[in-house]
């Protein structure tokens, strides 16, 4: 029964993905290997008023780069032109290639979540306030919805906001651990918050609750609208 809940989430994935792509340059191009990719601000300036640069350093270029490289290494040349989507979808449910869905998961888990911050943040569009108000009470109701999910989102793992297009392209708060990714439930993710403790422990030490507080302070509402209005099409 539990494979074949899987089997029926992956499927949803990959319908979730024939009308919509999160992050369409994303790519493993044909004859090169995956990127880095570029963020939308300076690591070396640190992401404030919350990550310093020594954390950004840790995360961007320790971190996520040696999850680009171990991709690479696993998905040599039989993905070429795929996007990273097509990848997790193609080996989610495929024991043996564990391996790359974790580096593949989270190549995109990381670029998802450095895109969805910057310094000092910008402010929440009108349209997206209106949609998070709809589904959560409030704006600061959903924050305090979505910092206890990411306090009990136990080990490693990762908080987001997604869109779920099987229930009304409702807003939904959804953990997923280690490597998870919620491309594999069918959904669409909107916003993610990384909580393995190598996303904040250098600012933060153990105190996950004051990082998921903080995180406020540099989320970058205007990229995660425009993934609202993409996965809600």
């Amino acid at each position: 029964m539990l494979r074949r809940a899987v089997n029926i989430s992956i499927a949803r994935g990959r319908m979730a993905l024939m009308s919509y792509a999160t992050l369409p340059d994303l790519l493993k191009p044909s004859g090169a290997p995956a990127e880095l990719p570029k963020l939308g601000f300076n690591w070396k300036d640190g992401c404030a008023p919350v990550f310093s640069p020594r954390q950004m350093e840790l995360h961007y270029t320790k971190h996520h780069k040696a999850y680009v490289d171990k991709l690479n290494a696993l998905a040599g040349t039989k993905y070429d032109g795929k996007s990273i989507e097509e990848i997790i979808l193609a080996v989610a449910n495929d024991a043996e290639k564990k391996g790359l869905f974790n580096q593949a998961a989270q190549h995109f888990n990381h670029t998802f979540y450095f895109r969805c911050i910057t310094p000092n943040g910008k402010a929440m569009p009108k349209s997206l306030e209106s949609a998070v108000t709809a589904q959560f009470g409030s704006v600061e109701q959903f924050k305090d919805a979505f910092v206890q999910a990411g306090v009990n989102n136990f080990g490693s793992g990762w908080t987001w906001l997604c869109v779920d297009p099987s229930n009304k392209n409702q807003l939904v708060i959804d953990n997923t651990s280690n490597a998870g990714c919620p491309l594999t439930k069918g959904l669409r993710p909107v916003l993610a918050v990384d909580v393995w403790e190598h996303a904040y422990y250098k600012d933060f030490e153990n105190r996950r609750p004051d990082y998921l507080k903080e995180i406020w302070s540099v989320i970058d509402w205007e990229f995660v609208a425009k993934m609202h209005v993409q996965a809600i099409k």
